[in-house]
């Protein structure tokens, strides 16, 4: 486990993700809470807050502060929803779609950095099973916890 955690630390710091953040102006003035949020919204047509915070295990007070400010920053808007009716469904505004993508667009090259670094497409196919067994893993582990 020590292992594991000294090169997932050192990955992070020599990867320089920070010069790639550099390149994206936008995203700076969001916490990682916030583009969770953004992100959520931007994979469900009908989202509600209740299913945020299924989703991010934070409380609601928590969860309605952040998209507050959101809905300040002019990224988020609530209408009331189709599915529950006593619900608001979020959407994103114009700005949040720009977000989004810019987010998308940062992810996309930090991804590609790590996987430029190993040699054969078998190698990358590796890494992409290895995680997609971890990641089902960890599903099967929140739905037992639930």
């Amino acid at each position: 486990m020590k292992e594991l955690n000294k090169l997932w630390h050192s990955i992070m710091s020599n990867a320089k993700f920070s010069e790639i953040e550099e390149r994206y102006s936008l995203l700076k003035q969001f916490s990682t809470s916030e583009i969770s949020i953004i992100r959520i919204v931007s994979e469900n047509d009908d989202v509600i807050i209740k299913d945020i915070i299924d989703a991010l295990k934070v409380p609601k007070s928590t969860l309605t502060s952040i998209i507050d400010r959101l809905e300040r920053k002019n990224i988020i808007v609530r209408d009331i929803s189709v599915r529950d009716r006593r619900s608001y469904k979020l959407k994103l505004t114009k700005e949040g779609v720009k977000v989004q993508k810019e987010h998308e667009e940062f992810e996309n090259q930090c991804l590609k950095k790590i996987l430029i670094s190993l040699d054969t497409n078998e190698e990358r196919e590796q890494l992409l099973s290895l995680l997609g067994k971890i990641n089902n893993s960890c599903k099967r582990t929140k739905d037992e916890d639930k």
